[in-house]
């Protein structure tokens, strides 16, 4: 983590600087991730977490939703493909962690992700299936 500084807060988060994040390691389009949806989303996300680089370039971010009560579900972990494997992401879901304290804490991923969440100390589920509906509409 040499030089890496970790923030939370989405104030200190340019949305310009998060959509490009998201677009450049392959999460979506510009449509999807949009500078105004990304304001929006930065804006209305219980906890943002983000990652710096000594140059102060935008690495990786985090968000996750909580009701500070009983439940914390992260959304999301993106960090650049330079700066993984460096232990970024492991003190950047402490951070979402802590700021969720006394919480459970979900965070959802892929296969190829397993290890790094059980590294985290996550543990798998069972019996849990994902359902999604894209932009609040159904099919028709």
């Amino acid at each position: 983590m040499n030089g890496v500084t970790i923030s939370l807060g989405g104030a200190t988060v340019d949305p310009a600087e998060a959509a490009s994040l998201y677009v450049e390691l392959g999460w979506g389009t510009r449509k999807e991730y949009s500078v105004p949806r990304m304001r929006r989303s930065l804006a209305h996300c219980d906890i943002v977490v983000s990652a710096r680089n000594g140059e102060g370039e935008l690495i990786g971010l985090g968000r996750a939703l909580s009701d500070f009560a009983i439940d914390t579900k992260i959304l999301d972990l993106v960090i650049a493909p330079e700066y993984q494997r460096q232990g970024i992401g492991q003190a950047m879901m402490r951070r979402i962690a802590s700021a969720a304290k006394g919480t459970s804490v979900y965070f959802e991923t892929e296969r190829k992700n397993f290890p790094f969440a059980a590294k985290c100390g996550y543990e798998k589920r069972t019996g849990l299936f994902v359902f999604r509906m894209r932009h609040g509409g159904r099919k028709q």
